[in-house]
């Protein structure tokens, strides 16, 4: 092996490191990790434990550092009794284990045994085609957990009395990396909801659905669990718990929304757990195969939800307060301090156009009210008989404009049931402007791909700020169509 990234060399161990071992295997500091103080290497041991043969691949490195050995890894393919030692079920999955420690003191802390070990999963998928990667620090080596969770890891299970170090039988976590599935391991799930929650056992999980930064697991047959990772409080789940706590409390409808039993929200993690409303998500294909009398049911169904809900006094939530307009302004402004100038002319006369739009229209000076923000066919459950009985996912929910709960309703889109569904529940609806809530459609959907690119740029995901671009050009071109098709 010899992978060079920036600073970093990770090359094979040869006889010269044997040295370097020593060293570092005789300095209590690094022994207080690995290994146990209570070893007493020399040099000929030393040599002798690391260049035992094992059953199956073992890859033994030294870590370099601007060209100076800094420590010591060793990566190795997993056979029969590493599989019972670690509790760890044997498939037929490419599965490695690793180890390593830096062994020059004065590199602790610098971010280099993250990079090693991003670079080491690199090398196994790209050379050996493996689906996972399995480790087991001591639970109170708290500093290498933080670490190893910081590249992805995640815990799997409790290894009660695993390792012999110093005397002592030391409790460890198992701890997995996959490849294909990481956000959605289910062992790693089922372990954080045992582990959080101590009344509840983890019978059958499987996963419901995923987005950008969140799951949605089906736990036991009956309970939703959401969980997201954000170091960012402000996009957990505190504000959607406070919103579903407030709608149970105050709307009178027979509708279902999700009422929450467990809650978890720190900086890094949410959870929400509730049980599974029952129903099927409304499609095209279900309302198009429905009866004219069922489908003007289901219309009042909806109106008569979306009146109740934004005719409530949202006094008590109204720190959940979203200024959408505001939002675009503060969103075009870091375009313009970050990607703006590297903007071809379409792309910055098709934001500059919006731009102009934005600040002319008065949509943004109508009705607030408590919304559910994303009030799409997808998030609206039917009966057996068609009626709409459950609402799920307030997560984009908040007092914000009358208007935003009609964008998907009045959506032409093969997702959505098309505009005169929509106009036909704005009726029903009642006291509301067609004409302006379809403008504001409007203004959603062409503010769209900005918000795309956006969205890259705070997250720092390229394929979105690309997705975005390619957008602009396809609404710029299809633009172009049409006028031409008119003349």
């Amino acid at each position: 092996m010899n992978i060079i990234e920036d600073k970093i060399r990770i090359r094979d161990l040869n006889e010269k490191d044997f040295s370097y071992l020593y060293k570092w295997l005789t300095d209590e500091r690094v022994l207080a990790f690995y290994g146990g103080r209570d070893k007493k290497y020399t040099l000929e041991t030393v040599k002798e434990h690391y260049t035992e043969t094992w059953k199956e691949e073992v890859i033994r490195v030294i870590i370099e550092y601007q060209e100076k050995p800094i420590g010591y890894g060793q990566i190795y393919k997993m056979y029969d009794e590493l599989y019972t030692d670690y509790h760890y079920p044997k498939s037929k999955e490419i599965v490695y284990g690793m180890d390593q420690f830096i062994g020059e003191v004065e590199y602790w802390n610098q971010g280099i045994g993250t990079k090693y070990i991003k670079m080491i999963f690199k090398f196994l998928k790209q050379e050996r085609n493996a689906d996972a990667v399995i480790l087991d620090p001591h639970k109170n080596n708290l500093r290498a957990i933080r670490a190893y969770q910081k590249v992805g890891f995640r815990i799997i299970e409790d290894l009660k009395e695993h390792e012999l170090h110093e005397g002592k039988k030391e409790d460890c976590y198992l701890m997995e990396y996959r490849y294909d599935d990481n956000l959605t391991n289910l062992k790693a799930t089922k372990y954080l909801l045992e582990h959080t929650f101590d009344n509840l056992k983890v019978n059958t999980i499987s996963v419901m659905g995923s987005g950008y930064d969140s799951v949605a697991y089906l736990v036991n047959e009956e309970y939703v669990f959401k969980i997201k990772f954000s170091a960012n409080k402000k996009k957990g789940y505190e504000k959607e718990k406070a919103i579903y706590d407030f709608l149970n409390k105050k709307l009178h409808s027979k509708i279902k929304i999700p009422k929450i039993e467990y809650s978890y929200i720190s900086e890094e993690l949410s959870i929400l757990g509730y049980k599974e409303i029952k129903g099927k998500f409304l499609t095209p294909k279900i309302y198009f195969a429905m009866s004219k009398e069922k489908q003007e049911l289901l219309k009042k169904d909806i109106a008569g939800f979306l009146r109740e809900m934004h005719d409530l006094d949202y006094t008590d939530i109204s720190s959940y307060t979203i200024d959408n307009k505001q939002n675009v302004l503060e969103e075009y402004q870091l375009l313009r301090n970050t990607l703006y100038d590297s903007l071809t002319n379409i792309e910055k006369e098709y934001i500059e156009e919006f731009m102009k739009l934005l600040n002319t229209t008065t949509i943004f000076d109508g009705k607030k009210c408590l919304c559910h923000n994303d009030f799409s066919c997808n998030h609206l459950l039917l009966d057996n008989d068609n009626r709409l009985t459950g609402v799920i996912d307030f997560g984009d929910s908040g007092i914000i404009d009358e208007y935003c709960d009609f964008i998907y309703l009045l959506e032409d889109s093969e997702e959505e049931i098309g505009p005169s569904f929509g106009e036909d529940i704005v009726r029903l609806y009642g006291d509301m402007n067609l004409e302006k809530a379809k403008e504001y459609q409007d203004i959603v959907e062409q503010y769209y791909p900005i918000e795309t690119i956006v969205y890259g740029i705070k997250n720092n995901k390229d394929d979105f700020i690309e997705k975005g671009r390619k957008e602009i050009y396809n609404r710029v071109n299809s633009n172009k169509k049409e006028k031409y098709k008119r003349k």
